[in-house]
């Protein structure tokens, strides 16, 4: 979720699409072990910029308004859709899911009461569109992050906000082919608090596991760091925070496979924090950059605002980004690169990247 259009940044938009590339290895076939990981923001529908760019209780009622008919107008449950098929083409191993965004409503209130009725559940909604694929994944760990509930005057009702990160997982092999274990969901320490929201803090995360495929077992970690804001230079420091608090959490005994939305450019412009290179300095290879040297490979923004998802321009920011350590990068691809004109199944374009063990 991106906060930066707080300070008027221009968002531009785009729709892409890539040929599937080659199977992960399969059970009982020779050669070195490879595994294929995805990344994948869903988006949440909206970026919250109405709401963020509101300056008294009257603005603040109208942005949420607009903001739900931005959210029902995102055509979430099609985007789920869209995204199942990315799956299905390129048959990941993993996908770490940024953006998995849950909305409930319920009886208006001043107070916030806890709504449950289910108004768009993105996680539920791909999972769904995957079983009706024959898709066998499973949901190995869910971390529920921002939870925010409004009041909305103009729809008698209340909204409720639930932002999360998950991971899936294959499900259709064997234990002693493809197994999982030793779970953890983090919240980082370094938060940026939210003003117009009362100052809450936005919690960012990451989720990790143990591995094991064909015998070889590494360290899998999704991740989704803060955005940066130009102009408010401690958005930086607290990106950069979150980052040196990752790479110190992560094993040095095995491989380790890092992935996620890093709101941090590894291309040369804007957004270009230093974040990379500090994952870099730590000893992970870039699957993009060093398949693809020269090549920016950008992932971000197809737009800003949904209400603009039709406007196909193009990105110009690479922040969807898989690294690896112990791996060495053999394909990486950017899903839907040029398909679904205006039907983004995301404000991103989703990775896949396919990984060889080093020994």
């Amino acid at each position: 979720m991106s906060y930066s259009c707080v300070v008027g940044r221009l968002f531009i938009t785009a729709c892409f699409a890539a040929s599937p590339v080659l199977i992960a290895q399969t059970p009982g076939s020779s050669g070195p072990t490879v595994i294929r990981v995805m990344t994948r923001n869903l988006d949440a529908g909206t970026d919250l910029n109405l709401v963020l760019g509101a300056s008294d209780q009257a603005s603040f009622v109208q942005a949420i308004d607009a903001t739900l008919t931005e959210i029902s107008d995102a055509n979430i449950p099609a985007r789920a859709a869209l995204v199942a098929d990315e799956i299905g083409a390129q048959k990941p191993d993993l996908v770490g899911l940024q953006e998995v965004t849950l909305y409930r409503t319920g009886p208006l209130s001043l107070q916030p009461t806890g709504v449950q009725t289910v108004l768009y559940d993105q996680l539920d909604l791909l999972m769904s569109e995957l079983a009706k694929r024959n898709l066998k994944y499973s949901v190995a760990l869910v971390q529920n992050l921002l939870d925010v509930e409004v009041p909305v005057p103009t729809r008698n009702m209340n909204l409720r906000m639930t932002d999360r990160d998950a991971v899936l997982i294959r499900s259709d092999l064997l234990q002693a082919d493809l197994d999982y274990y030793n779970l953890q969901t983090r919240r980082f320490q370094a938060l940026l608090p939210l003003p117009v929201l009362g100052g809450i803090t936005v919690p960012r995360s990451w989720e990790s596991m143990q591995v094991t495929l064909h015998g070889k077992t590494f360290q899998f970690v999704s991740t989704h760091l803060e955005t940066t804001i130009p102009g408010v230079p401690e958005t930086v420091q607290i990106q950069l925070g979150q980052v040196q608090e990752l790479l110190k959490s992560l094993p040095s005994d095995m491989p380790v496979v890092l992935l996620g939305d890093f709101n941090a450019n590894a291309e040369a412009g804007l957004d270009h924090t230093g974040a990379v290179e500090l994952v870099v300095g730590a000893g992970f290879k870039d699957a993009w950059s060093t398949l693809y040297p020269g090549d920016p490979g950008y992932t971000w923004p197809l737009f800003g605002e949904d209400q603009f998802r039709f406007q196909v321009q193009g990105p110009y920011e690479r922040i969807d980004l898989i690294f690896s350590r112990g791996l060495t990068p053999v394909s990486a691809r950017r899903l839907s690169y040029g398909a679904f004109w205006g039907q983004c199944a995301s404000d991103h374009v989703g990775v896949v990247a396919t990984l060889q063990f080093d020994n």
